[in-house]
Protein backbone atom coordinates (compact mmCIF):
# COMPACT_ATOMS: atom_id res chain seq x y z
CA UNK A 1 0.00 0.00 0.00
CA UNK A 2 1.37 3.40 -1.00
CA UNK A 3 1.90 5.97 1.70
CA UNK A 4 -0.93 8.51 2.03
CA UNK A 5 -0.11 11.85 3.62
CA UNK A 6 -2.19 13.16 6.50
CA UNK A 7 -3.69 16.03 4.49
CA UNK A 8 -4.93 13.57 1.88
CA UNK A 9 -6.26 11.24 4.55
CA UNK A 10 -8.28 14.06 6.08
CA UNK A 11 -9.65 15.37 2.78
CA UNK A 12 -10.45 11.91 1.45
CA UNK A 13 -12.14 11.03 4.73
CA UNK A 14 -14.21 14.21 4.63
CA UNK A 15 -15.32 13.52 1.06
CA UNK A 16 -16.31 9.98 1.99
CA UNK A 17 -18.09 11.20 5.11
CA UNK A 18 -20.25 13.59 3.08
CA UNK A 19 -21.21 10.71 0.80
CA UNK A 20 -22.26 8.69 3.84
CA UNK A 21 -24.24 11.65 5.15
CA UNK A 22 -26.08 11.86 1.83
CA UNK A 23 -26.73 8.12 1.89
CA UNK A 24 -28.13 8.35 5.40
CA UNK A 25 -30.34 11.29 4.45
CA UNK A 26 -31.53 9.45 1.36
CA UNK A 27 -32.62 6.47 3.48
CA UNK A 28 -34.29 8.47 6.24
CA UNK A 29 -38.00 8.28 7.04
CA UNK A 30 -40.42 9.95 4.64
CA UNK A 31 -44.11 10.69 4.98
CA UNK A 32 -46.10 8.52 2.62
CA UNK A 33 -42.86 6.88 1.44
CA UNK A 34 -42.10 9.91 -0.71
CA UNK A 35 -38.42 10.50 -1.36
CA UNK A 36 -38.22 13.60 -3.54
CA UNK A 37 -35.40 15.30 -1.62
CA UNK A 38 -32.48 16.46 -3.77
CA UNK A 39 -28.90 16.77 -2.53
CA UNK A 40 -25.61 18.18 -3.77
CA UNK A 41 -22.25 18.59 -2.05
CA UNK A 42 -20.49 21.94 -2.41
CA UNK A 43 -16.87 22.86 -1.74
CA UNK A 44 -14.12 25.04 -3.18
CA UNK A 45 -15.28 27.78 -5.56
CA UNK A 46 -18.95 27.10 -4.78
CA UNK A 47 -18.30 27.98 -1.13
CA UNK A 48 -16.56 31.19 -2.14
CA UNK A 49 -19.60 32.23 -4.19
CA UNK A 50 -21.98 31.31 -1.37
CA UNK A 51 -19.97 33.28 1.19
CA UNK A 52 -19.85 36.35 -1.07
CA UNK A 53 -23.57 36.17 -1.75
CA UNK A 54 -24.36 35.87 1.97
CA UNK A 55 -22.12 38.83 2.75
CA UNK A 56 -23.86 40.90 0.08
CA UNK A 57 -27.14 40.54 2.00
CA UNK A 58 -25.91 42.72 4.87
CA UNK A 59 -28.60 45.40 4.52
CA UNK A 60 -31.41 42.85 4.20
CA UNK A 61 -30.17 40.13 6.53
CA UNK A 62 -27.26 40.84 8.90
CA UNK A 63 -27.42 37.21 10.05
CA UNK A 64 -26.73 35.98 6.52
CA UNK A 65 -23.84 38.42 6.21
CA UNK A 66 -22.35 37.13 9.44
CA UNK A 67 -22.61 33.53 8.24
CA UNK A 68 -20.96 34.53 4.96
CA UNK A 69 -18.00 35.93 6.87
CA UNK A 70 -17.92 32.80 8.98
CA UNK A 71 -17.81 30.59 5.90
CA UNK A 72 -14.64 32.37 4.79
CA UNK A 73 -13.04 31.27 8.05
CA UNK A 74 -14.36 27.72 7.66
CA UNK A 75 -12.70 27.38 4.26
CA UNK A 76 -9.25 27.79 5.80
CA UNK A 77 -9.48 24.16 6.90
CA UNK A 78 -11.20 21.18 5.21
CA UNK A 79 -14.95 21.77 5.03
CA UNK A 80 -17.93 20.98 2.85
CA UNK A 81 -21.66 21.73 2.55
CA UNK A 82 -24.29 19.09 1.96
CA UNK A 83 -27.17 21.05 0.44
CA UNK A 84 -30.61 19.49 0.72
CA UNK A 85 -33.75 20.74 -1.02
CA UNK A 86 -37.25 19.82 -2.14
CA UNK A 87 -40.14 21.26 -4.08
CA UNK A 88 -42.94 23.17 -2.37
CA UNK A 89 -46.01 21.50 -3.90
CA UNK A 90 -47.86 18.64 -2.24
CA UNK A 91 -48.62 15.23 -3.69
CA UNK A 92 -49.81 13.85 -0.35
CA UNK A 93 -53.47 14.86 -0.61
CA UNK A 94 -53.64 15.03 3.17
CA UNK A 95 -55.68 18.27 2.94
CA UNK A 96 -54.43 19.20 6.41
CA UNK A 97 -54.79 22.97 5.93
CA UNK A 98 -51.43 23.80 7.54
CA UNK A 99 -50.33 25.73 4.44
CA UNK A 100 -53.35 28.01 4.77
CA UNK A 101 -55.41 26.39 2.04
CA UNK A 102 -58.24 23.93 2.45
CA UNK A 103 -56.86 21.31 0.08
CA UNK A 104 -53.52 20.32 -1.40
CA UNK A 105 -54.93 20.87 -4.87
CA UNK A 106 -55.93 24.43 -3.98
CA UNK A 107 -52.47 25.25 -2.65
CA UNK A 108 -50.75 23.72 -5.66
CA UNK A 109 -52.71 26.00 -8.02
CA UNK A 110 -51.92 29.33 -6.38
CA UNK A 111 -49.26 31.71 -7.65
CA UNK A 112 -45.76 31.02 -6.35
CA UNK A 113 -44.27 33.64 -4.03
CA UNK A 114 -40.50 33.98 -4.26
CA UNK A 115 -38.62 35.10 -1.18
CA UNK A 116 -35.08 35.15 0.11
CA UNK A 117 -35.35 31.99 2.18
CA UNK A 118 -37.74 29.83 0.14
CA UNK A 119 -40.52 29.80 -2.41
CA UNK A 120 -44.04 29.39 -1.14
CA UNK A 121 -46.67 28.59 -0.21
CA UNK A 122 -45.37 25.16 0.66
CA UNK A 123 -46.60 21.86 2.03
CA UNK A 124 -45.62 21.36 5.65
CA UNK A 125 -44.90 17.68 4.99
CA UNK A 126 -42.46 18.58 2.22
CA UNK A 127 -40.69 20.80 4.78
CA UNK A 128 -40.74 18.06 7.41
CA UNK A 129 -39.38 15.48 4.98
CA UNK A 130 -36.53 17.78 4.00
CA UNK A 131 -35.63 18.55 7.59
CA UNK A 132 -35.77 14.88 8.58
CA UNK A 133 -33.16 14.31 5.86
CA UNK A 134 -31.02 17.20 7.15
CA UNK A 135 -31.20 15.98 10.74
CA UNK A 136 -30.27 12.47 9.66
CA UNK A 137 -27.28 13.79 7.71
CA UNK A 138 -26.18 15.86 10.70
CA UNK A 139 -26.54 12.82 12.96
CA UNK A 140 -24.30 10.80 10.65
CA UNK A 141 -21.73 13.61 10.65
CA UNK A 142 -21.71 13.54 14.44
CA UNK A 143 -21.23 9.79 14.50
CA UNK A 144 -18.29 10.14 12.14
CA UNK A 145 -16.64 12.67 14.45
CA UNK A 146 -17.08 15.71 12.22
CA UNK A 147 -17.79 19.23 13.39
CA UNK A 148 -21.25 20.00 12.09
CA UNK A 149 -23.95 22.66 11.98
CA UNK A 150 -27.17 23.13 10.02
CA UNK A 151 -27.49 26.50 8.23
CA UNK A 152 -30.55 27.95 6.54
CA UNK A 153 -28.59 31.00 5.32
CA UNK A 154 -25.98 29.02 3.40
CA UNK A 155 -28.77 26.81 2.06
CA UNK A 156 -30.95 29.56 0.61
CA UNK A 157 -27.84 31.22 -0.82
CA UNK A 158 -26.98 27.98 -2.62
CA UNK A 159 -30.50 27.95 -4.06
CA UNK A 160 -30.23 31.57 -5.22
CA UNK A 161 -26.92 30.80 -6.94
CA UNK A 162 -28.37 27.62 -8.49
CA UNK A 163 -25.77 25.44 -6.83
CA UNK A 164 -28.83 23.26 -6.28
CA UNK A 165 -31.58 23.51 -8.87
CA UNK A 166 -35.29 22.79 -9.22
CA UNK A 167 -36.07 23.16 -5.52
CA UNK A 168 -38.17 25.64 -3.54
CA UNK A 169 -37.11 24.72 0.00
CA UNK A 170 -33.51 24.27 1.02
CA UNK A 171 -31.23 23.79 4.00
CA UNK A 172 -27.53 22.97 4.31
CA UNK A 173 -25.47 20.82 6.62
CA UNK A 174 -22.00 22.28 7.05
CA UNK A 175 -19.23 19.90 8.12
CA UNK A 176 -15.65 20.66 9.05
CA UNK A 177 -12.48 18.74 9.79
CA UNK A 178 -10.90 21.72 11.58
CA UNK A 179 -8.54 21.26 14.51
CA UNK A 180 -11.22 22.60 16.85
CA UNK A 181 -14.97 23.01 16.50
CA UNK A 182 -15.42 26.22 14.46
CA UNK A 183 -19.16 26.54 14.91
CA UNK A 184 -19.05 28.15 18.35
CA UNK A 185 -16.82 31.09 17.42
CA UNK A 186 -19.15 33.07 15.19
CA UNK A 187 -19.54 35.72 17.90
CA UNK A 188 -16.01 36.88 17.04
CA UNK A 189 -17.47 38.77 14.08
CA UNK A 190 -19.80 40.84 16.26
CA UNK A 191 -19.34 42.57 19.58
CA UNK A 192 -21.87 41.68 22.26
CA UNK A 193 -23.46 45.11 21.86
CA UNK A 194 -23.85 44.65 18.12
CA UNK A 195 -25.20 41.11 18.59
CA UNK A 196 -27.81 42.38 21.08
CA UNK A 197 -28.82 45.15 18.69
CA UNK A 198 -29.22 42.80 15.72
CA UNK A 199 -30.98 40.11 17.74
CA UNK A 200 -33.52 42.60 19.10
CA UNK A 201 -34.05 43.90 15.58
CA UNK A 202 -34.38 40.58 13.78
CA UNK A 203 -36.17 38.20 16.12
CA UNK A 204 -38.78 39.53 18.59
CA UNK A 205 -41.27 41.15 16.24
CA UNK A 206 -40.31 39.42 12.98
CA UNK A 207 -41.04 42.78 11.38
CA UNK A 208 -38.58 42.08 8.57
CA UNK A 209 -40.01 38.73 7.62
CA UNK A 210 -37.74 36.79 10.01
CA UNK A 211 -34.39 37.36 8.30
CA UNK A 212 -35.45 39.57 5.45
CA UNK A 213 -37.38 36.85 3.67
CA UNK A 214 -39.74 39.15 1.77
CA UNK A 215 -38.73 42.56 0.51
CA UNK A 216 -41.23 45.33 1.17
Amino acid sequence: MAKIEMSDLIQNGLDRAVELMALSAHNSFRFNDRNTVKMVAASGDDLIEISEYCYSLGDMSPLAARDGRHLVQLMKEPCCLLIIGDTRKSAFNYNCGACGYRTCAEMNKVEEVESLTANGPSCQFQNINMNIAANTAASMAHRLGLHCRVFSTLGFSAMALEVIEDVDLVVSVSVSAAKKNPYFDRHEFWTKEHWDEIFDKEFPTYNRGFIGAVEE
